[in-house]
């Protein structure tokens, strides 16, 4: 298995703990509104909305390198793809 990337391990540690936290947020402001205890509802949603913004966060950059990855591979492809193109043209004399 190939040694992770700190950034990986940052995501793998992060992402987890916001879920986590934006669900624990929404029940305490669920909570907060049922006992109608203004300061627990406006910390629960504060919490809510600090995990939905750090997923926001992690998801735009995953899909940055996941568009950065399909490239990638696509400019290799069309690489491979002239190569081959080459060599026959190459092999038939024109």
């Amino acid at each position: 298995m190939a040694n992770p990337t700190p950034e990986g391990i940052v995501e793998a540690v992060i992402v987890p703990a916001a879920n986590k936290g934006l669900l624990v947020g929404a029940a305490t402001g669920v909570v907060g509104w049922l006992s109608q205890v203004n300061w627990i509802g406006l910390s629960g949603v504060g919490i809510a909305v600090l995990g939905l913004l750090i997923n926001l966060y992690f998801q735009i950059r995953k899909d940055r390198r996941e568009a950065e990855a399909i490239a990638a591979t696509a400019r290799r492809e069309d690489a491979e793809s002239a190569a081959r193109i080459k060599a026959l043209l190459d092999k038939c004399d024109i």
